[in-house]
């Protein structure tokens, strides 16, 4: 069983929905419902995944785009203070929307949470004498893409080329990924902890 190195406690800003299909937003509510072995209700990452282009690996060992793959992509977070620096690289008037990067979760406390290792898991208090249901497992960094700056640039029109600034300024600070550990709420303005396990470099030398 993996060791705990340490927990981390931050705060839960804002939960969210992506349930427009063929859009990247998101929309901010009170609470989202997360289902083990599916993600978040009514979010367009939801259930089945198919491998397509961005399963590199997986292709190369001769495997065809359109196969049923683990979905990895049960949630996705990002870091409010993350977001402010990407605002900065990217000379905002003010931080980016919630929302625009398709975001399930917006959390804050917790340092470089897009660094955070796979196998972390995220745990979630109402207050010190009530827990949350609801588990995460943190599974990778979420890499840029152009999709966010298109919506960050729908909120600056007066700004242009964001669309093609963002994934540079966002490298390392796009947040992360990962699929539902246990089923459950989680509301905006609760506490996550999050436990984070042991880590060892591979060296096969």
């Amino acid at each position: 069983m993996t060791r705990l190195a340490f927990e981390l406690k931050g705060r839960v800003e804002a939960v969210l929905v992506a349930a427009n299909f063929g859009s990247i937003l998101s929309t901010s509510v009170p609470k989202i419902q997360l289902i083990r072995g599916h993600g978040v209700r009514g979010d367009n990452h939801a259930g089945v995944r198919l491998a397509d282009v961005r399963e590199r690996e997986f292709l190369s060992f001769e495997f065809s785009k359109g196969v049923e793959i683990a979905n990895h992509r049960e949630f996705s977070a990002v870091s409010a203070e993350e977001l402010a620096e990407v605002a900065q690289a990217m000379n905002l008037s003010k931080p980016v929307p919630h929302g625009c990067l398709g975001e399930n979760l917006v959390l804050s406390g917790i340092p470089r949470l897009t660094e955070l290792p796979a196998g972390t898991m995220l745990f979630f208090r109402k207050d010190e004498k009530r827990i949350r249901t609801a588990v995460l497992m943190v599974w990778a960094e979420n890499t840029p893409c152009q999709g966010p700056g298109e919506a960050i640039q729908e909120k600056f029109p007066e700004i242009p080329r964001l669309a093609l600034l963002f994934p540079k300024s966002a490298i390392g600070k796009r947040g992360i990924v990962g699929s539902i550990y246990a089923s459950g709420n989680i509301h905006a303005g609760d506490t996550v902890v999050a436990k984070v396990p042991r880590q060892r470099i591979y060296n096969p030398e």
